[in-house]
């Protein structure tokens, strides 16, 4: 019996330490021009525009409405992009 104990305690050791998936999800990405993107708006496209840039790069000037993430903690934030707009980076 304390075999098994022991068995199953190291074998739920090793479970909870094995490494995670590596990478991140695919995204599809495109690079898209300042025209393209103002095409987008001019056809009334869903689209929320999130700043990279730092809070006081965002301050001095930014697309009205933008959200403002930088990149460094993008990763951490990204639950506060909709998922149901076309993203656009900046």
């Amino acid at each position: 019996m304390r075999r098994l104990v022991a068995i199953l305690l190291l074998a739920s050791a090793m479970a909870w330490a094995a490494p995670a998936p590596a990478g991140n999800p695919p995204v599809p990405e495109k690079f898209i021009s300042v025209d393209q993107a103002k095409a987008l708006l001019d056809k009334r496209e869903r689209i929320t525009f999130v700043d990279v840039r730092e809070k006081s790069q965002y301050d001095d000037l930014h697309i009205k409405g933008a959200i403002n993430i930088p990149l460094g903690v993008l990763p951490s934030r990204l639950t506060e992009v909709p998922r149901t707009d076309r993203v656009i980076l900046y």
